[in-house]
């Protein structure tokens, strides 16, 4: 079996009502946006209001919080029902409890393998800024040691990055399959996809890079228009549930193999 990319693109019309559940996922990331950018607003036209800024941008920090974990929850039981329910459509929104429960249990098991990235780039930050501040105040014999530090610390984050952007992606399509969070750590199980399925996989990686670069692109295209900040949240939302997609594809295809 191999991905079907065109597939991927117009599942989602084939749900009677995805008009209405695409457009509550939009609504959800615009709503995403505005909690954020309400704290700025009141700290640019209240900036007396201390205290009363500080409450709001707790209070929006917890709302975008669960409303990222219902996003995220949707998105992987999409990809859920497209593995184990054949032809099954887009899930209902009103079930919101479960979908931030999902999404909780997506970003715990996602974070397991974004820290080292974190960590990484953090100690990279700090070679470079301890690099900096030297190159003005050591002798030239320790700024060479200190740039080779540098370099081997880039390398390592390099590493890591190459290695979660890999990596990652196959974890996440085990954790589809049963959205229990021990499956991010399942490694037989999620290699075992691999079983006659790698070429599979590298499509799967290059279609994400490819949809990411896409995303990317599309932000600051339409970030510059009132109708495409908009429509902004729609494209991305769509952009997800066609991974969501690609990875119930690529599952399917494991289990045939």
């Amino acid at each position: 079996m191999k991905l079907d990319f065109e597939k991927a693109l117009t599942f989602v019309t084939k749900d009677p009502a995805w008009v209405n559940k695409t457009f509550a996922g939009t609504g959800i990331l615009l709503s995403i946006f505005a909690v954020f950018i309400l704290p700025l607003i009141m700290a640019l036209f209240t900036p007396k209001c201390v205290v009363g800024t500080v409450v709001v941008f707790v209070l929006c920090f917890i709302v975008s919080c669960v409303l990222c974990c219902a996003f995220a929850g949707y998105v992987c039981e999409t990809a859920n029902k497209r593995i184990n329910y054949n032809n099954s459509m887009l899930p209902d929104w009103k079930d919101f409890g479960r979908h931030i429960v999902t999404g909780i249990k997506y970003f715990l098991g996602y974070f397991i393998y974004f820290i080292p990235v974190v960590l990484v780039s953090l100690l990279l930050l700090f070679a470079i800024g301890q690099f900096s501040v030297a190159l003005y105040n050591q002798p030239v014999a320790y700024n060479a040691l200190n740039s080779i530090f540098v370099f081997f610390i880039g390398l390592l984050a390099f590493c890591v990055y190459v290695g979660f952007v890999v990596f990652c992606p196959l974890m996440m399509a085990n954790f589809f399959k049963d959205l229990k969070i021990v499956s991010f750590v399942d490694f037989k199980e999620a290699f075992g996809l691999l079983k006659g399925n790698v070429s599979n996989y590298i499509v799967m990686l290059l279609l994400f890079i490819a949809l990411s670069v896409i995303a990317q692109f599309l932000f600051y295209v339409l970030l510059i228009t009132v109708v495409g900040v908009i429509l902004m949240p729609f494209i991305y939302f769509w952009l997800y549930l066609v991974m969501a997609e690609i990875s119930s594809q690529f599952i399917h295809a494991a289990k045939e193999n």
